[in-house]
């Protein structure tokens, strides 16, 4: 039977990994890649708002300061560096659209398992298992196989950018594994996503990006964005809870298979056979980062 982690991880990689696709046929009808950004995070923390208004019934924000005052102190620090995560996700791997080709971008921002390996060494002195390192290693070669990037159009701005995204990423798993032992997955999503919809949303307006006049195909497909990436997020800091920040990472690598499916379907876009040797090639490297999980409980 599967292990409910991993079915968070099979939902929160089906929500994400379709968001490209949608994206690009928002982003055709005009929509600005900045507010995209901003809406989806301002969505997750109106839609944990009200729920958590509904739930604890009266008296809401003094009920939600109240975490800061009664749990631990670097609380308050964990969800802020979750808030400014989200917002380096999004603005630096939907950014780099601009500089360099998207499967090269998506490529370069799948290096976030081999960050948070990195990072829980650093913090945690978790060791770097040869297996996993292999396994990472694989996926990543799998992924350039299957994505096929365009080297040739490399501009410094866009690498920059989407390492950023990635390294961010790792940053938001990474703080989400620790911030859910202290407080609900509900709490930290209100939070940091409301923090960082104030941080957006100034940037923003100061630099003149915030914008409102799009087609009705625009608003719809932001829409569409806003509920997947909040049943993603939601599904992502569940999978860090039940099987870590590690192995949740490195079993995101099916995103981009997700991808390509949804862009095959809705987009008539074609399979190729590159891309059925590097889908073998991720999914080879996903038993092995599995088999390694299974040895180390065994």
């Amino acid at each position: 039977m599967i292990s409910r982690g991993y079915l968070y991880v099979i939902c929160c990689a089906s929500s994400f990994g379709i968001i490209p696709t949608i994206a690009k046929i928002t982003y055709d009808d005009g929509t600005s890649l900045e507010m995209v950004v901003f809406f989806r995070i301002l969505a997750g923390s109106i839609f944990m708002g009200v729920w958590s208004a509904w739930k604890v019934e009266g008296k809401f924000l003094e009920k939600k300061m109240k975490i800061f005052r009664e749990k631990n102190r670097s609380i308050a620090f964990l969800v802020f560096i979750v808030s400014i995560c989200v917002v380096g996700m999004g603005l630096g791997y939907i950014g780099s659209y601009r500089f360099i080709p998207v499967s090269l971008s998506v490529l370069l921002f799948f290096t976030f398992p081999f960050w948070v390996l990195l990072l829980n060494f650093f913090i945690d002195g978790e060791s770097i298992k040869l297996l996993k390192l292999i396994a990472f290693i694989l996926a990543f070669f799998g992924l350039s196989i299957c994505l096929g990037p365009n080297w040739n159009s490399l501009d410094i701005r866009g690498i920059l950018l989407v390492l950023l995204g990635s390294f961010c990423s790792a940053g938001m798993i990474v703080g989400a594994s620790k911030a859910t032992k202290i407080i609900s997955m509900s709490d930290l999503i209100f939070f940091s996503n409301t923090i960082g919809a104030i941080i957006l949303g100034i940037f923003l307006f100061m630099y003149g990006y915030f914008t409102l006049s799009y087609s009705l195909g625009g608003w719809l497909g932001i829409m569409l964005i806003c509920i997947l990436f909040n049943i993603g997020q939601l599904s992502l800091f569940a999978a860090t809870k039940k099987i870590g920040p590690a192995q949740t990472s490195m079993m995101l690598n099916i995103e981009p298979i997700i991808t390509i499916s949804s862009a095959i379907v809705l987009l008539g876009e074609k399979l190729l056979l590159s891309q059925i040797i590097g889908v073998a090639i991720i999914l080879t490297a996903l038993f092995l980062a599995n088999f390694e999980l299974n040895k180390f409980k065994s």
